[in-house]
């Protein structure tokens, strides 16, 4: 029993001792996480397609809810088509609500985060209304110092009844 405590005593001293840069501050990183997840909304409602790619890690892949996927950089472009398109006819302004948000750490630099959405655009008489409601699969990554998406899949649930244009 003496030998375990000796030893659960020592693991304590090492952990401490690790300079404070080593040490994962996961409250700092929780809420770096969610400004990220929080981020990919707000760019693309303010349409900011070149801050949207700047979310994603050098490699990082984007999958959209139409399973059209792109690489890094490349998702601003993919996105500003999609937006510039706009398919389904959508009224303006138009923003995201995101909810659900669990964030699960897999080391000092990686985590997987799993949230939801609802993307909500005026009705007739201009009142905000649910279009679209979302789920997102994320890997993420710490590249020089920011969380970034490795790779985020948005899974489309249901279309809501708001009226196009």
């Amino acid at each position: 029993m003496r030998a375990l405590r000796l030893l659960l005593a020592a693991m304590l001293l090492i952990g401490s001792a690790l300079p404070a840069a080593a040490q994962r501050d996961e409250t700092a990183d929780r809420a770096a996480i969610h400004a990220l997840l929080v981020a990919y909304g707000r760019t693309l409602d303010a349409r900011d397609f070149e801050g949207f790619g700047k979310l994603f890690g050098k490699a990082g892949v984007y999958v959209a809810g139409n399973g059209r996927q792109a690489t890094g950089p490349e998702a601003a472009g993919m996105m500003r088509k999609i937006f510039a398109a706009n398919a389904m006819g959508f009224r303006e302004p138009a923003f995201h609500l995101f909810f659900n948000e669990v964030v699960v750490f897999q080391g000092p630099d990686h985590a997987r985060a799993t949230s939801m959405s609802l993307y909500m655009v005026p009705d007739d008489a201009g009142r905000p209304s649910a279009a679209l409601a979302a789920r997102y699969e994320d890997e993420l990554a710490r590249e020089d110092g920011q969380w970034v998406f490795a790779r985020r899949v948005v899974q489309g649930l249901q279309t809501g009844t708001a009226a196009p244009n």
